[in-house]
């Protein structure tokens, strides 16, 4: 005590001697004068607590930091707003978590240095117009420098000095849970530690996007827990960990209240435009009292002066808080109701199938014994299939669909017995739902006579180019080095991932060569007749296109609607429970617009009010779908207007195009290729061009009948062209800038030169002039991958996003690390689209084939 005495008035003495050199300068008088009123304080401290330890100075600055200090105690050394000049500095105030685990600021001698940061309240800091650095730090070259200390918001210091303000934005039980976290950090208490590094801050990577500031929501929730059970804290485990545990969360105790963890998004401005020059939209995690809500952390965030940023809270998230549950969501309930209902069909029907497994092959090695003992042949594959117009079970397949050979050998044949499995029609309606079936459709190593072999391949292949593109897309949203996507784009290779937009041009070619294609070859058929014959030709065609129509809403509907449903229910769970803000406002849009997703007329509507985004492709195919049955149906009749008229469409498809986008400016870049996305990407009059292409391409696969004679120069020039086109029409734009004119003629005939080279391909490979590309694309491989192409593009959106709002943390991005969750998202994808596939699509395709007029199944 007498040693820290004779401290003082050495201080002292040094003091006026310095008052009477005017040389030293002021900068050693402040230094002095603040050691003087630390002096002071440790006094006051040692009276609280009835004397100090025999030490020097610096030991008891330190030893001081434990001590609980009133807000009253430092009145003689208050400012003019109030605050202590031991709030201002540094001496002995609690360093925190932050400068400790990033070593910023070491008291290792009596030498003091100030913080480069004071907050707005106690010290107002001018800004230099000619430097743009603030004016005291100018003059003081002894201030610490960093984005960490230009960059802070909200943390313990400032928390602590502005408390006294900033508890009349909180009331009830949370200002009561507040004073005391405040209290813990004061006394540097291990649970309120906690609770502050569970709180988000600026840490590093500022200018390479990082925004997510979000801290750790896990720790903050398992500080809950230790406060559930800090009474039993055991150690116990491995002897690896057992000192590794002594400095985790699983130690000491938690805190004396329930614990929440805030998510605060935040636009963030300052004064100093050369530090940061835009607007930043800040994600700033909280470990807060849970007794505080969303709205009061909200207004006490807002209320806090931070030292050089301007920042207004746009929205407060809370898990903890989240106020959805789905027992209570009308369409949860929907939800669950069909997938039970499907469920004991799907189990009711793959028993019963198998049922009848067994009850056929016992008739079948009666048909065999017969063969022997009677010396006639009878094909074991076809002794039970159709008797007297009356549908037959086969053991490969309900309905005959798994047979080996063409449509023809299902009639073919057949050995009539009075033994014979005669199902009924709904009885095949159930067995409709047989996994056991359903799932040896998919993966069936053979298709049908009408199907063209090499689109399984270009199918399987653009879906999981689609899949590619829409990674990289949303996982750099959650990204907190976002700007190595500048960094990405100005690569060769990224060209791979921006032309993703070409993928669906493929799909658009494809739906319009099969839709014309199968037209054709099934009214040549004369199959058509069936539902038209004796029909005026008017009636005929309305009856036409409304069979095609109906047969298209039914088969795509049902997974649709099912999907709907599922990101409508997510969405909203998301944007209640989860840490980020959900990648699109489906939960807002799905409970108002889902009808136009039935309609198939959503991409007519703002994008803004798009529920499910990425179907805006399926209501541009279904409406060029319309479209083409329209042409199909003329074509029989009057093939020259129908002729006229997709020349027509398709011409006022590249002048709509080229138009819209000299008239927006609209300039495609490697940099963002969704630009003008409500104007120009997903418009149906914008996008019609390639369905166009692929309508020509299935008619002239139809006329020639999958034969085209063509010299080996020819055909590789054909190829060298196509590939020169495509290879142009993904890697032209790097490093390219288009003027307005040439944007406009890019945009115009981009896609649909696209569709020409699918057409291309499609036209080589059937007829014979494919080489190598056509046992690669028509690999049986691919047929199970091709077949659930339609799930997997239902699923895949949601996939990622549930990744992606499960985070607590924002991903550090690296080419590998894309990659590797690329294939992750595929594989789970494409499990996910087998399941809806054989809950839903294969049993409407099956049930659509049962009531066909032709009442022959056919393979897809």
């Amino acid at each position: 005590m007498y040693r820290l005495v004779f401290t003082i008035l050495i201080l002292s003495a040094a003091c006026y001697c310095n008052d009477l050199n005017d040389t030293k300068g002021s900068a050693r008088e402040e230094k002095l004068r603040s050691a003087l009123i630390d002096a002071f304080q440790n006094i006051k401290k040692s009276s609280a607590k009835g004397g100090i330890e025999d030490s020097d100075l610096i030991g008891s600055i330190s030893n001081s930091r434990n001590a609980k200090v009133n807000d009253d105690s430092f009145d003689l050394f208050a400012d003019e707003d109030g605050l202590t000049f031991n709030e201002g500095a540094t001496t002995d105030k609690p360093i925190s978590t932050t400068q400790k685990s990033h070593n910023v600021q070491h008291i290792k001698t009596i030498k003091i240095e100030k913080s480069t940061i004071v907050p707005k309240d106690v010290v107002d800091v001018q800004i230099s117009n000619e430097t743009g650095i603030p004016m005291r730090l100018e003059q003081n070259e002894t201030h610490l420098l960093g984005l960490e200390s230009m960059l802070r918001v909200i943390d313990a210091p400032i928390l602590v000095a502005q408390w006294n303000r900033l508890r009349e934005n909180v009331t009830g039980q949370c200002r009561e849970d507040m004073q005391e976290y405040i209290e813990g950090l004061k006394d540097s208490l291990l649970w309120a530690l906690k609770m502050e590094d569970a709180s988000g801050r600026y840490t590093s990577m500022f200018y390479w996007g990082n925004n997510y500031w979000t801290g750790s929501a896990e720790l903050c929730q398992i500080l809950n827990e230790q406060h559930a059970s800090h009474h039993n804290n055991r150690s116990g485990g491995s002897q690896i960990f057992s000192e590794w545990r002594q400095d985790v969360s699983m130690s000491g105790l938690g805190p004396p209240f329930d614990t929440a963890f805030y998510n605060v998004r935040m636009k963030v401005t300052t004064d100093l435009h050369d530090i940061i020059k835009t607007r930043r939209t800040i994600h700033l995690g909280l470990c807060f009292p849970r007794a505080c809500s969303r709205e009061q952390v909200g207004a006490l965030v807002n209320a806090v002066q931070s030292p050089y940023l301007h920042h207004t809270v746009l929205a407060v998230r809370s898990p903890e808080h989240g106020g959805y549950t789905y027992i209570e969501d009308p369409t949860f309930q929907i939800l669950l109701g069909v997938c039970c209902l499907v469920g004991v069909l799907l189990i009711s029907a793959t028993i019963y199938d198998e049922i009848l497994s067994r009850e056929v092959r016992a008739r079948r090695r009666r048909v065999e014994n017969m063969s022997v003992e009677t010396g006639a042949h009878l094909h074991p594959l076809d002794a039970i299939t159709v008797s007297k117009g009356k549908s037959m079970y086969n053991v490969n397949n309900n309905i005959t669909i798994n047979t080996n050979n063409s449509e023809e050998r299902l009639t073919g044949e057949t050995a009539s017995t009075d033994e014979e499995l005669k199902l009924s029609v709904w009885s095949e309606l159930l067995l409709s739902f047989s996994m056991k079936a359903n799932i040896l459709q998919i993966f069936d190593q053979s298709v049908g006579a009408d199907t063209v072999p090499v689109v399984h391949g270009l199918r399987s292949l653009s879906m999981v180019w689609v899949i590619f593109g829409h990674t990289c897309i949303v996982v750099f949203k959650y990204a907190d080095n976002t700007a190595l996507r500048a960094i990405l784009e100005k690569s060769f290779w990224f060209q791979l991932i921006i032309s993703a937009v070409y993928s669906v041009d493929t799909f658009f070619c494809l739906g319009g060569m099969l839709v014309s294609f199968l037209y054709f070859r099934t009214n040549a058929k004369g199959k058509l007749e069936r539902l038209t014959k004796g029909r005026r030709k008017f009636t005929a065609g309305v009856l036409q296109f409304l069979g095609l129509m109906g047969y298209r809403f039914a088969r795509l509907t049902a997974p649709y609607l099912f999907m709907l449903g599922v990101v409508e229910v997510t969405m909203k769970w998301f944007a209640h429970n989860a840490v980020f803000d959900p990648p699109a406002m489906d939960h807002e849009t799905c409970p108002k617009y889902w009808w136009r997703n039935l309609l198939y007329i959503n991409t007519l509507f703002p994008v803004d009010q798009m529920c499910m985004l990425w179907s805006w492709y399926l209501s541009d195919d279904t409406q060029f779908y319309a479209v083409s049955a329209i042409l199909l149906i003329l074509a029989t009749s009057q093939f020259k207007l129908s002729l006229i008229l997709t020349g027509f469409f398709f011409l006022s498809s590249l002048f709509t195009t080229g138009y819209v986008s000299w008239t927006s400016q609209h300039i495609p870049n490697s940099e963002d290729p969704f630009t003008q996305f409500d104007k120009i990407y997903d418009k149906p009059w914008t996008r019609l061009g390639p369905y166009l292409v692929g309508m020509a391409t299935g008619w002239i696969l139809f006329k020639t009948n999958l034969k085209i004679r063509m010299s080996r120069i020819w055909a590789i020039v054909g190829w060298v062209v196509c590939t020169g086109t495509l290879l142009f029409l993904i890697f032209g734009l790097y490093r390219t800038e288009l003027s307005v004119g040439s944007a406009a003629v890019y945009s115009a005939l981009s896609h649909s030169l696209w569709a020409a080279c699918i057409g291309w391909i499609i036209i080589a490979c059937s007829t014979g002039h494919g080489g190598w590309v056509r046992p690669l694309l028509s690999a049986p491989v691919l047929y199970p991958f091709s077949r659930v192409t339609y799930c997997a593009y239902l699923v895949h959106p949601v996939v990622l996003r549930v990744v992606a709002m499960y985070l607590t943390h924002p991903i550090h991005l690296g080419e590998m690390l894309v990659f590797v969750l690329f294939l992750g998202l595929t594989v789970i994808s494409y499990f996910l689209a087998f399941v809806i596939s054989v809950a839903f699509e294969a049993p409407i395709v099956t049930m659509l084939k049962i009531v066909a007029p032709q009442k022959k199944p056919h393979r897809v």
